[in-house]
């Protein structure tokens, strides 16, 4: 695919990998559909880099709400017809363990309802053409490297790498499913972490460092470009899977 002239909506936007992801479609002269839940300034400041080198614009929604979610298609729709690449990387992580039901229910709206339902939202879209959707998921979705103080992330990442090759089955090859799965990414979730927690977890790789969010979306950016690709998890983690320890 062509990246060029294509309509891409990326979740999550305004900060960390969304952001990153956001301005490299704009490098490749995408029109970048830049999603935020609440961080507008945030989101503001993606559009301003967006708009350096290309064209796009903010939409705002509440992806928990299906209702929101609806709205901002509606919205999208008064412009364009359809959308071309949908970049599925809105959710945040919260620890719980498995007793925790406020947060089994919180992480399953806000990791994979939310997904499925901007996926849906994106697959009934009239098109002619080929288009993508890129979930990110996560190395704690990946099978033996979740991570047991974050168990409701971990087990809805799981459930969104499934989707991804699942959902590849019923609407290729109209449209192509994939994901990218980040491990330790350098982004401003970290930024209260204690040094030696960043230390440990960059021990945990076999790059001994972050893995960067401009290294997320170049993958990312491979995967849209790429029109051989259905169904994969491209696993970006520094080798932290390799060494057993998430």
């Amino acid at each position: 695919m062509d990246l060029q002239g294509k309509i891409v909506l990326v979740t999550g936007a305004s900060s960390g990998i969304g952001k990153t992801i956001a301005i490299a479609f704009a490098q490749k002269r995408a029109h970048v559909l830049v999603h935020y839940g609440k961080n507008k300034v945030g989101a503001q400041e993606t559009l301003r880099e967006v708009e350096r080198v290309s064209s796009g614009r903010l939409c705002q929604a509440d992806l928990m709400d299906s209702g929101a979610i609806k709205s901002l298609f509606n919205e999208i729709k008064r412009t364009t017809s359809t959308v071309d690449v949908l970049i599925n990387n809105a959710g945040e992580s919260r620890p719980g363990d498995l007793n925790e039901d406020s947060i089994w229910e919180y992480e399953y709206k806000n990791i994979l309802l939310s997904a499925m339902r901007t996926s849906a939202e994106f697959v009934s879209m009239p098109s002619s053409y080929l288009r993508k959707i890129v979930n990110i998921t996560s190395i704690y979705g990946n099978p033996t490297t979740g991570d047991p103080e974050y168990l409701q992330y971990s087990a809805f990442k799981a459930a969104l790498t499934n989707v991804t090759a699942t959902l590849s089955k019923s609407v290729a090859p109209q449209i192509l499913v994939n994901a990218v799965a980040p491990g330790y990414t350098e982004t401003p979730a970290w930024a209260g972490a204690s040094n030696e927690s960043k230390e440990a977890c960059a021990r945990a790789t076999l790059i001994g460092r972050f893995v960067r969010p401009e290294e997320v979306a170049h993958a990312v950016i491979f995967i849209a470009e790429n029109d051989a690709l259905a169904g994969q998890v491209l696993t970006l983690d520094g080798g932290t899977s390799l060494k057993g320890i998430a």
